[in-house]
């Protein structure tokens, strides 16, 4: 039973991110891993709540997927409190 609760909490979740990140057209979260290593997600996730933040097609265009992972790091860390438990590389 433990694993089907997780694998339903791990389906909300996704579903959630989905449904936050849908205005941003180079992000599509599928599962946990490889959809995020390009740290677009990461920043559109933070940019859907704080647009305010940063500039979002600054991060798309000109930086690359371990800038933006770094980016989005960042701003947590500064902006919303939440600390940087991975490291970009």
């Amino acid at each position: 039973m433990a694993g089907l609760q997780q694998t339903n909490s791990e389906k909300i979740l996704l579903s959630w991110v989905r449904q936050l990140t849908r205005n941003y057209p180079q992000v599509n979260v599928i599962n946990f891993t490889t959809s995020w290593s390009d740290g677009l997600a990461f920043n559109a996730l933070l940019h859907s709540h704080r647009p305010d933040l940063f500039d979002w097609s600054a991060v798309v265009s000109q930086q690359s997927p371990v800038q933006r992972l770094d980016h989005a790091f960042n701003i947590a860390w500064q902006h919303l409190g939440i600390e940087k438990l991975l490291d970009p590389e």
